[in-house]
C-alpha cells in the first residue's frame, strides 16, 4: 500500500507538467467528448467565478479565413490552459506558435496551448489565444466551435482547478439585396441561394442609368460568363447564372455600375 501511494505521488505532479505542454485530445465538450474535468480534481464543471469565451466571425464566407480569439479568467487562478475543436469543419492556422499548437484526432482538428501558452503566474487573468480558421468550401448552415478551458492553481497537481466549457456558433453568410436597405446612390450587389446548385438570382442595384457589366469568373480569373453588358436603367436588377456546365467550387461574379466595381464569392455544391 505504501509503494502504491508513493507511486500516485509520484505520477500526479508528472502528469499535471506533461498535460500543461498541451491537453490531450478530444476533451472540449463536443458531442462524444470528454472535458478536462476528466483528469482535473475537486470542483464540478463551470463551477467557478471565472470567464471563458470563444470570440469570432457571426457570419462566415466558404473558403475564406478568420481569426478566433480565445480568453480565459478567473479571480485567485494563476495557470491557464484550453482546446477547441470546429471538428472535422475547416482548418486551423497557428500564428502564435508559441502559445498555442494544434493537434488532430479521428479526421478533427483541435487547437491548444503550448507550455509557454499556460502563462504561468499571471494571477487572476484574463489570458487570451488567438487562432485562424478557414471556413469549408462546402459548409453548413452553422459550424459550432467547442472548447474547454482550465483555470488552474498553479500548485503542479491536478486538483483544486476551475474548468469551464463553452460554444461558438458563426452562421453561413447568405449575400443578398433586400430591396428596402438599399439606398439611393449606393450599388449593391449579392446572390441567392448560396451556396447554390445548379442556378442562382444574382441581384443588384442600378443608382442611376449607365453601362453594367457583370460577369463570372473562377478563382484564377478567367471569364466564364457575361451575364450583362449595355445600358441600363435606375432600379433593383437580377439576372440568373446557370452552372450546369461547371464543377463543383468557388466562382467570383464583378459588377460594375458608372465606374464602380464589386466583386462577390459564390459557391457551387453538386
Amino acid at each position: 500500500m505504501k509503494k502504491l501511494n508513493l507511486l500516485l505521488f509520484i505520477l500526479v505532479p508528472v502528469i499535471a507538467y506533461a498535460w500543461s505542454a498541451g491537453p490531450p485530445d478530444e476533451k472540449t465538450g463536443a458531442p462524444g467528448e470528454g472535458t478536462c474535468i476528466d483528469c482535473h480534481f475537486g470542483n464540478p464543471l463551470n463551477s467557478g467565478d471565472g470567464s471563458f469565451t470563444i470570440d469570432g466571425p457571426e457570419n462566415y464566407m466558404p473558403g475564406e479565413t478568420y481569426t478566433f480569439v480565445v480568453t480565459l479568467s478567473d479571480p485567485d487562478q494563476s495557470r491557464w490552459g484550453f482546446e477547441l475543436t470546429p471538428q472535422e469543419l475547416g482548418s486551423i492556422t497557428i500564428t502564435d506558435e508559441t502559445n498555442t499548437q494544434q493537434s488532430t484526432t479521428n479526421n478533427k482538428s483541435y487547437v491548444k496551448h503550448t507550455f509557454t501558452g499556460t502563462y504561468d503566474g499571471v494571477d487572476d487573468g484574463p489570458v487570451s489565444w488567438s487562432f485562424d480558421w478557414t471556413a469549408p468550401v462546402d459548409p453548413p448552415e452553422e459550424i459550432t466551435f467547442y472548447a474547454a478551458g482550465n483555470a488552474a492553481n498553479g500548485n503542479g497537481n491536478t486538483t483544486g482547478d476551475f474548468i469551464y466549457t463553452t460554444t461558438f456558433t458563426s452562421s453561413l453568410q447568405v449575400s443578398g439585396i433586400d430591396d428596402e436597405e438599399i439606398m439611393p446612390g449606393v450599388v449593391a450587389l449579392g446572390n441567392y441561394p448560396n451556396p447554390f446548385n445548379a442556378s442562382t438570382i444574382i441581384q443588384y442595384n442600378v443608382p442611376k442609368r449607365g453601362f453594367v457589366s457583370l460577369s463570372v469568373y473562377d478563382l484564377l480569373g478567367k471569364k466564364l460568363a457575361t451575364l450583362v453588358n449595355g445600358y441600363q436603367d435606375t432600379g433593383n436588377k437580377s439576372v440568373s447564372f446557370n452552372a450546369d456546365d461547371y464543377p463543383s467550387g468557388l466562382y467570383l461574379y464583378r459588377l460594375s455600375v458608372g465606374g464602380e466595381t464589386q466583386t462577390r464569392v459564390m459557391t457551387l455544391i453538386k
